[in-house]
């Protein structure tokens, strides 16, 4: 009969033959010579490398969103600017037309009368204090023309610049 140690041996040695021609084809070590990896060793490296691509990102995203509130800022800024402006050009433009149609309202109250001198009295208006210009025939003509332009609606004042022809 055969010696079992030996045969064990035939073995052992037929099997390690074995795993090494196919780690000889595959370019690794044999099992006898590779060094394990441990498992702590594989989960603090990967651990490691996690935390450094998150820093990057979490920095990254951090410039991006300084830089976006930045942009906010000076666009809110601009719009506030726009909005200052309008508002600035509305007010010329309604103190325009307050004007305008004081003058207007002026012109339709003093020359609704057929008598009126509507050709030789120019009449204008500037915040709220009306001008009378011009020449009418008599002078209660001309009393007349400035009562009736100080009893419109928003005149506050009427400067009377009107000459009596004699």
């Amino acid at each position: 009969m055969a010696n079992p140690k030996s045969y064990l041996a035939k073995k052992a040695a037929k099997k390690a033959a074995k795993v090494t021609l196919k780690h000889a084809a595959h370019g690794t070590a044999t099992k006898a010579k590779r060094r394990p990896i441990r498992s702590v060793t594989l989960l603090l490296t990967g651990a490691a490398a996690g935390s450094s691509v998150s820093f990057a990102i979490a920095r990254r995203a951090t410039r991006r969103r300084l830089h976006a509130e930045k942009v906010a800022a000076d666009a809110a800024a601009v719009v506030a600017a726009d909005q200052e402006r309008a508002a600035a050009r509305h007010e010329r433009r309604r103190a325009e037309l307050d004007d305008r149609t004081l003058t207007d309202r002026v012109k339709s109250e003093i020359f609704r009368p057929a008598d009126s001198p509507k050709g030789d009295v120019v009449v204008d208006s500037e915040n709220g204090v009306v001008h009378l210009r011009g020449s009418v025939a008599t002078a209660e003509l001309r009393d007349r023309l400035v009562g009736d332009a100080s009893a419109v609606d928003g005149v506050q004042r009427v400067e009377n610049l009107l000459s009596v022809r004699d």
